[in-house]
């Protein structure tokens, strides 16, 4: 699909990677000959108790068409949440290693760059969640995340207890070391790692996968992703924590329930045609069949 002639971008670039700088030197002087205008701005992220992801600041104020985020997933991520309910394209740039987000290289810039800015690149509308944390009655934080959301033990080896339901429905009690609930987009990332389905990126569908289940029968489920996922903590529970794609958000108690919810808006990651999940799944995660 042809979009149109991209004239203005947005550019946040990783301070933690140590080529992003190079990376954004090649890719600012790409878009002074193509005559692309740019706003540049150095990735930043900072997270309170009872606020709402990153402030959006200066994203708000610059008006793009595109925005390109040089670094790895990670950056990418922080891009995401920050320019959540803009429905601004983010065009990931690989100046990390792996890179399953981040669509370009660092070696193809030159010929993927002009092609984007002509318009040639592809959007990919990807489901996000909501999290909020209410104890007493009262909303005591509201998060969103584009890979998952993390229920998990803060600070000790004792197993915990986790009360979930699902669209209202009791599911079961785990006895764990905690939850996560990954979208289509974060079944690659933590919940792959901890024995999890990889899920095609437009499904609609959540993955709630137990961490170190103590019960043999306790495997990963794909629910439903319109169905709100509810998790409770029984009085007499161990400290926990609410982790959102990788960053700790806020310490819960017991009696504490969590709602996790589908964001009204999705995430939107643009890449270039023929650039296919499963192509990006055996070249990056090694993923095959047989060899027989």
């Amino acid at each position: 699909m042809t979009h149109k002639k991209i004239r203005r971008v947005l550019a946040l670039v990783s301070k933690d990677k140590d080529d992003a700088a190079a990376v954004a030197a090649e890719l600012a002087r790409i878009l002074k000959q193509q005559r692309v205008a740019a706003t540049w701005l150095e990735q930043e992220y900072t997270v309170a108790e009872g606020t709402v992801g990153g402030s959006l600041g200066d994203l708000r104020a610059a008006r793009a068409d595109l925005a390109m985020v040089v670094g790895g997933d990670g950056t990418l991520l922080r891009a995401a949440r920050r320019t959540q309910g803009l429905a601004l394209p983010l065009l990931g740039i690989n100046a990390g290693k792996l890179g399953f987000l981040t669509s370009v290289t660092a070696e193809q810039m030159g010929r993927a760059v002009p092609r984007v800015l002509r318009g040639e690149y592809v959007i990919s509308e990807r489901l996000a969640l909501t999290v909020r944390v209410v104890r007493g009655g009262k909303v005591l934080y509201q998060g969103w995340a584009l890979n998952e959301g993390v229920v998990a033990r803060n600070d000790h080896s004792h197993v915990v207890r986790l009360e979930v339901r699902v669209g209202g429905e009791y599911l079961t009690d785990f006895l764990c070391d905690g939850l996560i609930i990954a979208t289509p987009t974060g079944s690659t990332a933590y919940s792959l790692s901890a024995g999890g389905p990889v899920v095609s990126p437009t499904a609609n569908a959540l993955v709630l996968n137990p961490l170190c289940a103590h019960t043999l029968t306790n495997r990963p489920l794909i629910v439903e992703a319109d169905q709100t996922i509810s998790v409770h903590l029984p009085p007499r529970n161990a400290p926990l924590a609410l982790e959102t794609d990788g960053i700790g958000c806020v310490k819960l108690r017991a009696g504490d329930r969590l709602e996790f919810r589908r964001a009204r808006r999705a995430a939107r990651l643009a890449g270039l045609p023929g650039a296919g999940f499963y192509a990006v799944l055996r070249e990056k995660l090694r993923w095959s069949g047989s060899n027989i």
